[in-house]
């Protein structure tokens, strides 16, 4: 059998506003309450309810999964089937529940509970996920849900409950795994199929769930615990923020998510889960029991982000959720220490007849010697993103606040803040004097949030610079980490600091999250990236813990070129193959295989500032050890993630061969290994329809605000309506899925149709058409070209104000060459215009006069830098386009690539570090100064 799709109207709250004003609306007679199914044959929504949800607006918080494809197969959903909202009911003091209505009947969503249940031993931690799936229809139905686990988390185990049959998952290629899922739904088989999109963002889908039957899926997975100061740390991740998608949209989406693919981030659709808006709840909840059996007596604990019971019994602590029914939308965090000295090596292994795992923790000996700790320079970079909006910036701030007042006098610092943009508070790192601190303080207080997350400006910001002769350079890097091309962020931030080690500097990236529910694989991975460590605050604590344990780390010695003599230990394998730098309080764990048993007292070596530094560590590896099974997946996953590393750089078919390997070998799900299982012995008879489970929305995330996404494209359409136009009404976005299409603009003014932010959000955005904006502007003229190298001409002349606007024909600059003459004379050219003259202050003629000088002659520093890049590429052709803020006191406070056809990434960056640190005259009085500048460069 084929399933087709069909049209089912996520139900919303249309009427939260009259809700707020009125309270919670009273059930009719008869009528289900949140959370219950509701049957086919109950009462359909009242007229009054579906009176108030007519307009558009009233429907922006309604989804549809569609049953009619639209361009390249993308379903498509038919303004008729835009169906009345029914009317949701809730208990008092609940938030109104999610539903679907069909037939004019209301459903809820499949996805209903999950179970978590965490034994924690020594270092690590088994964990049982199990998720309870619904289908309260008369017809079956696919569940789809794109959830998260912990970044570091093994997923070594899954299984399928219906009824009394269980059916162990099996693992497979990713590939084949798809194609056993999508043959047995088509077949009519119930299945379930588990895959990676990150090492922390899964996706779970469930086909031919039967009409009234529920099924459980069960994931296993097991992972080491961060240790800090102390104290040991269990987290469970509830849901999956919206991330910001750079880059251009691509024709295909891959996925069921809100975001359309792109140029960048290729699989966008399948990490932008549908999230409810504001105000409102899927309806699923969630349960979680922890069991410590840590050995010793738990003598303190802290459950910052929920409330929890206790209850001690035979040594064993168990935690457990105080409230039933808690929203899945915060992580949970658990910490506790236990009674006994400060951890110092702990070894844990596991062997069974063939070679056997084990895991060692390292924690440097106290070596707090002042004088060992250096000279530093301190970058505290801020992600002021959309995304950040609220409480998060609120706390990004108050860390930063509270950072800065602890510098020593020796030390230098900078701040810096990254959006869309970048700005600075100085030109360059200064000492940390009181006027400078304050001075500091208040440009951080004036930082807001809005726009994309453009992360690599930030991270080129803050380590592209010369460090300081004499220095150590820290970058304090302050975010939420949602974002979607995480592997070019950290292979940037790699690259960046093994730069500067090759010159003979040393500089760390630390990563502070703050926020319910962070990207840990962005904050984990940057931090490891920049050889540093990272720690996560949630909205519910004071951020000073996290400058605590900053300031612990870099106000104490760092041991660096660690290596470890095994004193004649057969051990092999080791993950990481380089031990990273040990920092004060923050431990190490190493990986490993061995062949045979033994012990000996290991001598871990390493350097301080160039000083030899040793300390001992007894090892007992057993030649027989059957528990402790959970090292050997632990293993594998630190052997995939280092593999992980060398793809940061691009795709690799060696290494994608070697996850592979490593997942079939060792049954843990990778990005190319995936689980599925099939129940073979029934056939579930009917037409199946899909339903992309949505998230709930992050506590204290702006769903506004979050996401936000660059222009529209020329051409390009990102809203759920495909190729289909709909000038006056933004159409409600599909349940959990958005299509891309092409759409066009018309002349400037015209929008294009825009972009549903998860479940809660139409926005709209400007589609540009041909026609580009004709409106003349102050502007110093050197080119007006096409890219291809073909010069249209070359003038050099200051018009001195604004004009009307004109048509676009009419808004071309005078030529004073020929096209030949300007061939033969010119090799490179540049346009500069101020972006709005009267927004963004004026552009007097010393600033002009100074641009002209930078841009046109053959002298300047651009010019030189295209120069030398040249020899290495003849053929380097293609214009870039940049946008400058400079203040009034001539200094640039940002700069952002606007566009690049040259393809030369060392070029652009060059050109961008060139423009940042270049210096124009000041302008007394004046306000920052935007413009826009173009560098065109063709062969002569």
């Amino acid at each position: 059998m084929s399933p087709r799709r069909v049209h089912l109207v996520l139900a919303t709250a249309a009427l939260l506003a009259a809700c707020a004003q009125q309270g919670p609306a009273a059930p009719e007679p008869g009528a289900p309450k949140a959370g219950a199914l509701t049957q086919p044959g109950a009462e359909p929504a009242t007229p009054a309810a579906e009176a108030a949800i007519q307009s558009p607006a009233d429907i922006s918080r309604v989804l549809t999964r569609a049953g009619q494809d639209g361009p390249a197969g993308i379903p498509i959903a038919p303004p008729a089937l835009i169906a009345a909202a029914a009317q949701v009911h809730t208990d008092p003091g609940d938030l109104p529940h999610l539903r679907i209505v069909h037939d004019g009947v209301e459903y809820d969503l499949p996805l209903r509970h999950t179970d978590v249940r965490a034994d924690v031993s020594g270092f690590a931690a088994r964990v049982s996920v199990v998720q309870q799936y619904e289908n309260p229809f008369a017809f079956p139905i696919e569940a789809v849900y794109v959830f998260p686990l912990p970044e570091n988390s093994a997923v070594d185990a899954m299984r399928m409950v219906i009824g009394e049959r269980v059916i162990e998952a099996e693992i497979k290629t990713r590939d084949t795994a798809r194609r056993t899922y999508e043959d047995a739904k088509a077949q009519g088989h119930t299945a379930a199929l588990l895959e990676q999109e990150r090492p922390n963002v899964f996706t779970q889908s469930v086909a031919n769930i039967a009409p009234g039957t529920a099924i459980e899926v069960e994931i296993g997975y097991v992972q080491t615990l961060a240790y800090d100061a102390g104290s040991y740390e269990f987290v469970f991740p509830m849901v999956v923020g919206p991330r910001f998608m750079p880059g251009e949209p691509l024709a295909d989406a891959t996925g069921t998510g809100t975001k359309a693919d792109t140029d960048q981030v290729p699989d966008a659709s399948r990490i932008s889960p549908p999230i409810v808006g504001r105000g409102m709840r899927t309806g699923a909840d969630i349960s979680i029991a922890l069991t410590l059996d840590a050995g010793l007596p738990v003598i303190d604990y802290e459950a910052p982000t929920h409330e929890v019971d206790l209850v001690e019994q035979d040594g064993r602590l168990t935690v457990t959720l105080a409230k039933d029914g808690e929203i899945p939308n915060r992580d949970f965090v658990f910490r506790y220490a236990v009674d006994g000295p400060e951890l110092q090596a702990a070894v844990m292994a596991h062997k069974t007849g063939r070679a056997g795992s084990f895991a060692m923790m390292l924690q440097p000996p106290r070596l707090d010697i002042e004088e060992l700790v250096g000279r530093r320079e301190m970058i505290f970079v801020v992600d002021s993103s959309g995304s950040m909006s609220g409480e998060p910036l609120a706390m990004a701030k108050e860390a930063v606040r509270s950072a800065l007042l602890r510098l020593r006098p020796v030390d230098t610092f900078n701040v810096i803040t990254f959006a869309g943009n970048t700005a600075r508070a100085f030109r360059t790192a200064v000492p940390a004097d009181q006027t400078r601190i304050t001075e500091a303080l208040r440009f951080l207080d004036e930082a807001q949030a809005g726009g994309g997350t453009m992360m690599s400006r930030g991270v080129d910001e803050a380590l592209a610079p010369t460090v300081q002769e004499g220095r150590h350079r820290y970058v304090f890097f302050v975010t939420d980490g949602y974002i979607g091309n995480e592997d070019a962020i950290m292979g940037q931030a790699a690259a960046m600091v093994a730069a500067i080690e090759r010159g003979g500097q040393r500089a760390r990236v630390m990563t502070l999250g703050t926020g319910s529910s962070v990207n840990r694989h962005l904050i984990e991975g940057l931090a490891k990236a920049g050889k540093g460590t990272a720690v996560v605050v949630t909205t519910r604590e004071e951020p000073t813990r996290a400058v605590d344990s900053f300031f612990r780390k870099v106000d104490s010695p760092v041991l660096t070129d660690i290596s470890i003599d095994w004193k004649g230990l057969d051990v092999t394998d080791l993950e990481p193959a380089v031990v990273p730098d040990l920092f004060a309080s923050r431990p190490v764990i190493v990986h490993g295989r061995y062949a045979a048993g033994g012990q000996a007292t290991v001598t871990v070596h390493g350097k301080i500032d160039g000083r030899e530094v040793s300390f001992d560590v007894p090892v007992e590896l057993p030649a027989e050890a059957p528990a402790n099974e959970a090292l050997e997946s632990l293993w594998a996953r630190a052997r995939v993630a280092s593999l992980e590393e060398e793809l940061w750089y691009g795709r690799d078919a060696d290494t994608v061969q070697a996850i592979t390997d490593l997942g079939l070998d060792f049954h843990i799900v990778t990005a190319w290994t995936s689980f599925v299982a099939v129940d073979r012995s029934t056939v579930v008879e009917g037409d199946a329809r899909t339903i992309v489970q949505p998230a709930d929305a992050p506590e204290g995330v702006d769903t506004e605000m979050a996401g936000a996404e660059m222009p529209a494209q020329v051409g390009s359409l990102s809203g759920l309506m495909g190729g289909n136009a709909m000038p006056a009404a933004a159409p409600a976005g599909g349940m959990g899925f958005r299509g891309t299409g092409s759409g066009g603009g018309g002349g400037y003014g015209g929008n294009g149709l825009g972009r549903i932010q998860g479940m809660g959000h139409v926005d709209t955005g400007g589609g540009r058409g041909g026609a580009m904006m004709a409106k003349k502007r102050a502007m110093i003229v050197l080119e007006e070209q096409a890219i291809e190298g073909e010069l249209d001409g070359l003038a050099a002349e200051a018009a001195p104000a604004p004009e009307p606007a004109k048509p676009a024909d009419e808004d071309k600059p005078t030529s004073t060459l020929s096209k030949d003459e300007a061939k033969a004379q010119a090799v490179h050219v540049a346009t500069v215009s101020p972006k709005s003259p009267l927004a963004d202050g004026a552009m007097d003629p010393p600033t002009a006069a100074a641009l002209k000088r930078l841009m046109a002659s053959k002298d300047s520093e651009l010019w030189k830098a295209f120069e030398a890049r040249r020899a290495a590429k003849p053929d380097l052709a293609g214009r870039v386009e940049f946008e400058l803020v400079i203040g009034a006191d001539g200094v640039v406070t940002a700069v952002k690539v606007l566009g690049d056809s040259v393809g030369d990434a060392e070029l652009t960056a060059t050109l961008t570090r060139l423009l940042r640190r270049h210096t124009f005259p000041t302008r007394s009085g004046a306000k920052p100064l935007t413009t826009r500048v173009s560098l065109v460069f063709a062969t002569s």
